[in-house]
């Protein structure tokens, strides 16, 4: 066994550099068209769409006062702010803009005649003032059909029915919303449909209603409804049943042990492998039903007891083989779904799963403090991820609920649904199709989100997988907005074959007198990175969340070339980002490794550090590296690993509302870094790197401008022959805060970063980089 050590402190510049603002200016690049033409184009417009406007006001005149919520087509990239302004002078409010800057804004009009946007609009034209209608390409009503969701699309609502429906409400200020639902409640109750259940968050306002089709008709005609749609059928898997002999467990986790909470169809706390280690089970209730009852808890399905024995254990084949199953950890769990009448998981359909789950970890949190893990093993594989789509709302619940709370979502990526065997793995790289791509709530960005590997070598149609393949069945990313998506993989299974497959406990182990059962799917790939957060969690107490998830993604390797199956054994990851993203999308940063988390090697050093920065300032971490690793012959490689915890907007074109990025620097004094980036502004979404030292840089794969798309950052630089590195110089890192929409002047960005250092050789790195990067006391730098 390597020797174990103890991670190092990465070394801190304690003082604060503030770069150079960027001057003003900007401005809106001009287009070929006819003004003239243009102008009495939108005022056509405008006239049509105050017709339909005031025809609204009629029909819905006993209920509410419909408000003149429009669309604006933007066809430049704008910066949000500035342009939020400019409409905020024609009395029109944003909405939510397009999350690509460029394409349709969601506004209203607080004038509905809209004086101020004719009169600068006739002044464009004729003297060709306010250019930023440059950017306008035109208004456009908001049409019914755009507002009818997946499920509706495939099973559109029929003459006699009767159901409930998810409908969203434009989350506009608290004021305005909440007349709006007034009017919206006496509207549904008049006509005989119900509200059952209701969530608003900062980010959006949710309604689970039960309507008929007038009334659904009616619903589709209101421009305050942003979408309508059937409660989600979040997918679940199918177990496999083996024999394996029963084994006893050995004692009950500490008491101070962390905790999992597993939000699923419940658990059967009395199965043997399970005994005490449930801190408890609690049910969230449906209100307006008796289809979860506050009593009871259990579950009724089998799917969130098989996912809370791979969250409790991990490696359940290990602890067969070992023939000890010692739990170092509580489970906990909340009933949100039960079984239907064909014995499938599902949800009660008066209830709005976000509330549920909204309901669920404010609970946990409340109650039990040690619980600081949520697994969430479902998804909704009608919301599926692609570019230009917005954010969803479970997921954006789950940041919400991180950020405030501080606590650590571990979501499953979600299983595709094709039958491409044979096509194994080319449907994974498909970018003409959204149907491999990851579901909601995998897209929330603060969760980790766990993509799944096959077990072991087993048979893919007519293809040879091996261990640590990707799974067939999983998604892939990128996520919202071009972030790495899954961040982990994990055993998942999925291939032909029992032997692919996952062992868990079985939830039937009375009845079929089995104690275990097998599993595949990223279900169970996630609970097994929960159960690691938690280990690490058991070993780093009081360290920040950020940290405990940097110490896990620094872990994780992506297999070999020669471990992974054509075509992706052809791809460099660290040749092209471009080219990389096949990998990454798939893989995310690769397969975890607990071992490296917890601690350093002889070889492989761990510089880590836990900050907190202000926006638009810079942080520079300088440390040196032994001439051992420069010298000695052999593979060695350093990376660096960010993570951070941004307030989130969905209804922002930014929905991060922070930036961070990293930058190495080598043969470079610090103070000359320092002085190089005190002139370079941070309001900017370029790369931040100075003309002067870009030499300088070591560049990390993937690139920058990837890894800052996300919360969770790692760049890797590999070396297979001597590095240019002067030993005599230290590396300098830098790490960078930006500002995207936060008002708060005295916000403080908490983070974590480190640094990995490592060698293929079995040389004494470790010792070395701890004496040339003792911490002074005192630092005294000329910037």
């Amino acid at each position: 066994m390597a020797e174990r050590y103890e991670h190092l402190v990465l070394p801190f510049i304690p003082r604060e550099f503030p770069p150079k603002k960027r001057g003003g200016g900007g401005g809106y690049k001009s287009v070929e068209r006819d003004k003239d033409e243009f102008y009495k184009t939108e005022m056509q417009t405008f006239n049509e769409l105050q017709r339909k406007h005031k025809a609204r006001k009629r029909k819905y005149e006993k209920y509410l006062d419909p408000n003149l919520i429009f669309k604006i087509g933007i066809n430049q990239t704008v910066s949000e702010d500035a342009f939020r302004e400019e409409l905020t002078r024609m009395d029109i409010k944003v909405i939510s803009p397009s999350p690509d800057k460029k394409g349709y804004w969601v506004v209203f009009a607080e004038d509905e005649d809209l004086k101020e946007f004719e009169r600068k609009l006739k002044d464009h034209t004729q003297h060709d003032r306010y250019s930023f209608f440059n950017a306008i390409d035109g208004i456009f009503d908001i049409p019914p059909t755009e507002k009818i969701g997946e499920y509706l699309q495939k099973e559109p609502f029929r003459d006699d029915e009767h159901s409930y429906l998810d409908v969203e409400i434009w989350r506009m200020d608290n004021n305005e919303l909440c007349t709006f639902l007034k009017g919206f409640e006496k509207l549904i109750t008049t006509k005989g449909g119900e509200i059952s259940d209701e969530l608003t968050t900062k980010n959006f306002c949710l309604l689970r209603i039960g309507v008929g089709k007038q009334l659904y008709e009616y619903i589709l005609s209101l421009r305050e409804i942003a979408r309508v749609d059937r409660p989600p059928r979040m997918e679940l898997e199918t177990a496999l049943n083996i024999d394996i002999e029963e084994l006893p467990i050995d004692g009950n986790p500490p008491d101070d042990a962390t905790g999992i909470l597993v939000v699923d169809s419940g658990i059967l706390p009395g199965h043997p492998l399970l005994g005490d280690a449930v801190g408890d089970t609690f049910a969230v209730a449906t209100r307006y039903s008796t289809k979860i009852a506050d009593d009871q808890p259990y579950d009724d399905v089998g799917h969130g007891t098989q996912v809370a024995g791979v969250a409790l254990y991990g490696d359940i084949h290990k602890c067969i083989g070992d023939k000890s199953f010692n739990p170092e950890l509580w489970i906990f769990s909340a009933k949100v779904m039960f079984k239907d009448e064909y014995g499938n998981a599902t949800y009660a359909e008066e209830e709005l799963l976000e509330h549920q789950l909204d309901e669920a970890v404010r609970r946990i949190a409340k109650d039990y403090p040690n619980c600081r893990v949520i697994n969430l093993s479902f998804g909704d594989s009608a919301k599926r991820m692609y570019e230009g789509r917005r954010q969803f709302n479970l997921a954006a619940l789950i940041d919400e609920l991180s950020k405030e709370l501080n606590l650590i979502f571990v979501v499953s990526a979600g299983n595709n649904d094709l039958d491409v065997f044979d096509n194994y793995p080319d449907y994974l790289l498909d970018k003409t199709t959204d149907q491999a791509k990851i579901i909601d709530p995998a897209t929330s960005a603060l969760s980790l989100t766990v993509g799944a590997l096959s077990k072991h070598n087993t048979k893919i149609g007519l293809f040879d997988c091996k261990e640590d393949y990707p799974s067939p069945i999983t998604r892939v990313g990128p996520g919202y907005k071009g972030m790495i998506k899954p961040e982990l993989v994990e055993d998942g299974g999925g291939g032909f074959g029992e032997e692919s497959d996952v062992i868990t406990i079985n939830p039937n182990w009375i009845r079929e007198g089995r104690l275990f059962t097998l599993v595949s799917g990223t279900s169970f790939s996630a609970p097994k990175v929960s159960n690691y957060i938690a280990r690490l969690i058991n070993e780093y107490p009081q360290k920040s969340h950020n940290l405990i998830k940097a110490l896990l993604i620094s872990s994780a390797s992506i297999p070999l070339k020669t471990e992974r199956p054509e075509p992706l054994s052809e791809i460099d990851i660290y040749e092209t980002d471009k080219k990389g993203m096949d990998i990454l999308k798939i893989y995310g940063y690769g397969k975890p490794n607990l071992e490296k988390a917890i601690y350093s090697e002889g070889n492989r050093v761990l510089l880590i550090r836990e900050n907190v920065i202000k926006l638009k300032q810079i942080h520079f971490y300088p440390f040196y590296l032994p001439k051992e690793f420069i010298e000695v012959a052999g593979d060695k490689q350093i990376s660096v690993t960010l993570v951070f915890d941004p307030p989130i907007n969905k209804n922002r074109v930014d929905y991060l509302g922070a930036a961070m990025e990293i930058h190495l620097f080598k043969n470079i004094a610090a103070e000359d870094a320092i002085k190089a980036y005190s002139a370079v502004p941070t309001d900017t979404e370029e790369e931040m790197v100075p003309k002067e030292i870009i030499p300088k840089e070591i560049k990390l794969h993937p690139g920058v401008n990837l890894r800052k798309k996300g919360v969770h950052q790692k760049g890797i630089k590999k070396y297979k022959r001597r590095p240019d590195i002067d030993g005599d110089y230290p590396l300098v890192l830098v790490v960078i805060c930006q500002n995207r929409w936060i008002e708060d002047e005295d916000y403080l960005q908490d983070y974590a970063v480190l640094v990995t250092i490592e060698h293929s050789e079995r040389i004494d790195l470790y010792n070395q980089i701890r004496l040339r990067n003792r911490e002074r006391v005192e630092i005294s730098l000329e910037v």
